[in-house]
């Protein structure tokens, strides 16, 4: 058993069984700490101990209690656990709460642990034998159906050297718990300690912590900071997930922390009433549950109420699984694979007793109600479902659903992954052609890239047909386009309902592409992979359908002629356009055609509204900025304009144009080499 591993044990069975001697036995610790708990004999809520190991290891173990009555501690304990000790009692046998310990063990997602078969000291051997028969049936099926079968007594120590060496090679086998993604904790107590101040304790379920890092406080937001850190009871530079730590955090106000809520390193953690989940019911559970019915919620270490309301069916019978979304009273901290368990009570039972019915897992986030039979929402949780226990793949499954680029903040709530971890495996897509990367550095799907890019072609046809004096169009003017077809998608994305009915009418690929459109950055990587695929071509700023000519009369093109000679001969004075008619003795409307077509063509640049050069005007004021920096380092407007020998009113547009285009750069009254100038 050599190197260190952050695991947590955690025992589990019916009550008086004898889990917390057994607990004592490993560590020397007696987990009852309450005064109830000492007179009682037995275990009301949880207990942690280390457990020291050779080889200067220690693991920690939770002890949950057995009795019916402190399920929900058993369940706030069984979110942590890695390996567990099922105990159960030779005399006994079998019990209620063994069923249900593994019940709640096996939706928690526990796969590994042993079963301490305990007081064989109080057992004849045929009895001791009956009991391992009947074990070895009722584990058949489940995660624990090939765990060893210890036999022990924790009064004579019989069986314990078996027991411990067996525990050690199930702790050799198990793997540690990862200490990736951002820091996370569900409080398990909070307490104050004079001179110190609050304490809060509990087990990371991700991440690892430090003195002096920053946490804050969900649901409430507070921020404070760990002065002091105690891994198992002693002093420590580190606790990492899966580990029993202890944070002395000063500014959290002890009276305000409750068991259930939740610490993190992180502010992107927002409070949720709602999240939607794969449920499964029970087998052993009789009759049907309803839709919307009231349950106790257990996840983390917090209990609330909740109301289940199914997205696939109306009713379940025991055994079966849908997506389902749960609607708590209270706001909770949740992501994308946290694990609960639901109780109820059932009819037949004792009136008030509670029964574990099921559970699962959850996928998303969100406090918006979905409604039932929605195809949308079912597959993309199934997609979901499928991702989660995959980082690279839940990464890629999240940018798929995306229906914009999304921030640090918004991965963070999806993945609760450090920003380096997600840019490592966002970067990892886009180097395998799955994800694309914009200019700004935000990561898109490629299926919605190619979607988008299958979209616009068909846009800018119409807007050809609808234009054809135009040689091309912008992105704003596609956008738009994309818009109208599509009914605004834009608007109804904005509800969720509303988002399921338009992905049903359009098509999910379709939808998300519509929605991707609203990003200029995204519409034009679209744009670049239909021009690439040579569907689309690009005369400067505007974008055609690839030999795409304007078709214009013997007229017309005369008009263009007279008014791109009228610039060419204006030069750096040309005259405003409303007088360019009276100047060529033309139309308004011819003129403003053919204006349009020379700056489609890239012969002309419209500065102000109505101000317009030429090209060849353009191209000889950026030659004689180029010349006034072989002089100097800077000019100023008065120097540019004594120049180019022209008033303010024509040098400003034609500088202001020069900063558009980065051919040089406003500091005040001077101006300085751009980026294009530099080239």
């Amino acid at each position: 058993m050599s190197g260190s591993k952050n695991i947590m044990l955690g025992t589990a069975g019916h009550v008086d069984h004898g889990k917390t001697a057994l607990v004592k036995l490993l560590t020397g610790c007696d987990t009852d700490t309450l005064a109830e708990e000492k007179a009682r004999g037995l275990t009301l809520d949880l207990g942690f101990a280390p457990c020291r190991l050779p080889h200067n290891r220690v693991i920690g173990i939770v002890d949950v209690p057995g009795h019916v009555d402190f399920i929900r501690h058993t369940v706030a304990g069984a979110h942590g656990i890695d390996i567990v000790i099922l105990v159960v009692a030779a005399d006994d046998g079998i019990m209620p709460q063994t069923r249900e310990h593994l019940d709640i063990l096996t939706l928690m997602g526990v796969r590994r642990g042993l079963v301490a078969l305990t007081k064989i000291d109080l057992v004849e051997p045929p009895r001791r034998d009956e009991v391992l028969g009947s074990l070895k049936g009722f584990l058949t099926g489940t995660f624990l159906e090939s765990a060893q079968i210890c036999p022990l007594s924790n009064v004579t120590g019989e069986g314990f050297d078996a027991f411990y060496d067996a525990l050690a090679a199930e702790i050799d086998a198990c793997d540690s718990r990862p200490c990736t993604g951002l820091f996370r904790t569900w409080i398990a107590d909070a307490f104050t300690i004079k001179g110190f101040g609050t304490v809060v304790t509990g087990i990371p379920s991700s991440g690892k912590i430090k003195p002096g890092d920053q946490l804050f406080l969900v649901p409430h937001n507070i921020r404070g900071r760990v002065r002091r850190l105690e891994v198992y009871g002693q002093d420590a530079s580190e606790g990492r997930a899966g580990e029993c730590v202890a944070m002395n955090v000063p500014e959290f106000e002890h009276t305000m922390l409750e068991r259930g809520m939740v610490v993190t390193s992180s502010d992107a953690l927002s409070p949720v009433f709602m999240a939607e989940a794969e449920f499964k019911l029970l087998p052993n559970v009789t009759g049907e549950l309803r839709d919307n019915t009231e349950v106790h919620l257990h996840i983390g270490t917090a209990s609330v109420l909740a109301k289940l309301a199914f997205l696939e069916t109306d009713r379940m019978t025991g055994g079966q699984s849908q997506m389902i979304q749960l609607r708590m009273s209270e706001p909770l901290g949740l992501l994308p694979g946290d694990r609960f368990v639901v109780r109820t009570s059932l009819p037949g039972s004792e009136q008030g007793r509670l029964t574990t019915i099921g559970g699962g897992r959850v996928l998303s986030t969100s406090n918006t109600k979905l409604r039932r039979r929605r195809p949308w929402t079912i597959s993309t949780l199934r997609l979901r479902a499928g991702a989660i226990d995959q980082p690279r793949q839940w990464i890629e499954q999240v940018l798929r659903e995306s229906d914009r680029p999304l921030t640090f903040a918004e991965w963070a709530q999806r993945s609760f992954r450090s920003q380096e971890e997600m840019l490592q495996d966002l970067h990892a897509l886009a180097a395998s052609g799955r994800a694309v990367q914009s200019s700004n550095g935000q990561f898109v799907h490629v299926d919605a890239i190619e979607a988008l890019a299958d979209l616009v072609v068909p846009a800018v046809r119409a807007l050809h047909t609808a234009n054809p004096k135009r040689l091309g169009f912008d992105a704003r003017e596609i956008a738009n386009a994309l818009d109208t077809v599509f009914e605004s998608p834009a608007a109804q994305g904005k509800q969720a309902q509303n988002r399921e009915d338009a992905a049903a009418r359009l098509g999910h690929s379709m939808f998300l592409a519509a929605r991707l459109a609203e990003s200029r950055d995204v519409l034009g990587m679209a744009i670049e992979i239909a021009t690439r695929e040579g569907e689309l071509e690009c005369h400067g700023d505007l974008v055609a359908i690839s030999g795409w000519r304007v078709s214009v009369s013997s007229q017309e093109e005369l008009a263009v002629q007279r008014v791109e000679s009228l610039l060419r001969d204006a030069r750096f004075s040309p005259p405003r356009t409303p007088e360019i008619p009276k100047a060529l003795g033309l139309p308004q409307n011819v003129v403003d055609s053919a204006i349009r077509l020379l700056i489609e063509q890239g012969k002309a640049a419209q500065l102000e509204n109505e101000l317009v050069f030429h090209s060849d005007a353009i191209a000889a004021a950026q030659a004689v900025v180029l010349e006034l920096f072989a002089r100097a380092p800077s000019f100023t407007t008065m120097q540019f304009r004594d120049a180019l020998g022209v008033s303010r009113k024509y040098a400003v547009p034609l500088l202001d144009y020069m900063d558009s285009k980065k051919f040089t750069v406003r500091t005040g009254n001077v101006r300085t080499p751009g980026a294009a100038a530099r080239q």
